[in-house]
């Protein structure tokens, strides 16, 4: 079966920022407020709206109304609440806001919460937004979806994607505007698209010896994937530096029913491929290979490989501990 690639929706963001700080006062003529250059450690309680619009990238995870996970074509675009969104200015963070989705419409939502700036002149400062997480790592991966997939759903215990590996972020966020009214402060950002750091792939296997003959299901345990220019990320910091090599899925269960793992991969442009080794519950291994076309490279797309064929296999003789034979 061919594979299936979908693309993901992706969120921008209308940044208003209201600040609760109080400061002297400095007229316009000693200091225009375009070159205003706020104090060093100032605390600012900060509410953003959000807005989702039409782009080939996601925030937030959805399924399509009425699909089943195994069978969606889409992922939809929402705000779920409690969502934590870090802002940074340069590489340091200097705070955490809580998304509040809109009650009638989930593509809409209030992130509000406190920061601390080490600075911010008008016209100059520019900020950085990143979701969900500080620690960017694509390892641990147990190849569920969303929060409710996962038995630990609570917390940080939670090990979905949606809870801790869909990353998306607002580059160089331009703070426009600063202006004083009574005690209250208030922050005026451009515009802030959100765009996804990663694609999520859906995955099922089938074995077929040397590509011959009939297919069977894998009943998958443990998935470890490369790609070929070895270029997927394991860990990222802000400053774009990457820790590169495989990305393992361990799932609670074997299943030959479909599941997910995000990769982000270094190579967003040129056709590749994928190769899986994938173990079952009886130890028995399987390998084999999947290209993705260059279309399907950019982070932020859905790529579905169900039923994706393997074609060779490693098992152990029974009752040897050194001995293995090729199946």
């Amino acid at each position: 079966m061919k594979p299936v690639f979908r693309t993901l929706l992706c969120v921008p963001m209308g940044l208003i920022l209201w600040t609760g700080c109080v400061k002297e006062e400095e007229s316009a003529e000693t200091k225009p407020e375009t070159q205003q250059v706020q104090p060093a450690d100032s605390v600012w309680t900060v509410s953003i709206q959000a807005v989702r619009e039409e782009s080939p990238e996601t925030k937030g995870l959805a399924i399509g109304e009425g699909d089943a996970e195994g069978t969606t074509e889409k992922l939809r675009s929402v705000w779920k609440a409690n969502e934590q969104v870090l802002v940074y200015l340069g590489t340091d963070c200097i705070g955490t806001l809580t998304a509040t989705p809109n009650a009638s419409d989930a593509h809409k939502a209030t992130l509000s919460g406190t920061v601390t700036a080490a600075g911010i002149t008008p016209g100059v400062t520019r900020l950085t937004l990143l979701t969900p997480r500080q620690n960017w790592d694509y390892t641990g991966q147990v190849g569920r979806l969303l929060l409710l997939d996962d038995p630990n759903n609570q917390g940080n215990k939670n090990r979905s994607i949606e809870k801790k590996y869909h990353y998306t972020m607002a580059q160089n966020v331009l703070v426009t505007e600063a202006s004083t009214n009574g005690d209250k402060s208030t922050l005026t950002t451009e515009d802030a698209g959100f765009a996804n750091q990663q694609s999520i792939y859906r995955l099922s296997f089938r074995f077929q010896k040397d590509g011959v003959g009939d297919k069977f299901a894998i009943e998958a345990k443990r998935v470890r994937i490369t790609a070929a220019g070895g270029g997927l990320v394991r860990s990222r910091s802000l400053d774009g530096t990457s820790v590169t090599g495989p990305v393992s899925v361990i799932l609670d269960n074997p299943t030959v029913e479909p599941f997910f793992v995000a990769l982000r991969n270094q190579n967003t442009t040129e056709a590749e491929a994928l190769h899986f080794q994938v173990m079952d519950q009886e130890v028995v291994t399987y390998y084999g290979s999947k290209t993705v076309p260059a279309q399907y490279k950019p982070n932020g797309t859905f790529v579905s490989m169900k039923n994706a064929t393997l074609t060779r296999r490693l098992g152990f003789l029974p009752g040897s501990e050194s001995v293995d034979t090729v199946l």
